[in-house]
């Protein structure tokens, strides 16, 4: 259904109070997705749940992301200088959501380049690692950590994200 559907009634897609920024431009967030994230919908279901793969979830977290007013610019690397390298090239992201895959244990050059950006950013994790007695590296930095909740926890992580970004910025 679409505005031009329901002549002057809001119709579910209508982002009024939450599209963008308070300059009027959308927010713009990068969605990071480390090693081993390629093998979504091959792995344990038990863990990992449904989603069928990672452009999947990218499909997803953007879907979530429209729906508040949040551009996502969705980027995966089995290489953590790329991840790096990424950060480092989009100074302009209002936020960033990273699953770092096999980084949580050993990814300190990708959380330095998240803690530079001086935006805030969302771990998060489809099973909870900290179950397993091991923490993250990112944990120390993050502004939020999702786990546990597979894909779903993309869904709350944009959606808190979004709010926290504008509840920042007084919007």
């Amino acid at each position: 259904m679409t505005n031009t559907d329901t002549a002057g009634t809001a119709d579910a897609t209508d982002t009024e109070g939450t599209a963008g920024t308070e300059d009027g431009r959308r927010l713009r967030f990068a969605l990071l997705n480390g090693l081993n994230m390629t093998n979504l919908g091959r792995r344990d279901r038990n863990i990992y749940g449904s989603i069928a793969s990672l452009q999947a979830l990218e499909d997803l977290v953007t879907e979530v992301g429209d729906a508040v007013g949040a551009d996502v610019t969705a980027f995966h690397s089995n290489h953590e200088g790329d991840l790096v390298d990424f950060i480092e090239a989009t100074p302009d992201m209002d936020g960033y959501l990273i699953n770092p895959g096999g980084l949580w244990a050993f990814g300190d050059p990708t959380r330095i380049a998240l803690e530079e950006t001086g935006r805030p950013f969302v771990e998060v994790h489809f099973a909870n690692i900290f179950a397993t007695g091991h923490l993250s590296t990112f944990t120390q930095s993050c502004d939020a950590t999702v786990m546990g909740l597979r894909h779903h926890g993309y869904v709350g992580a944009v959606v808190a994200l979004a709010a926290s970004v504008r509840a920042a910025a007084g919007n």
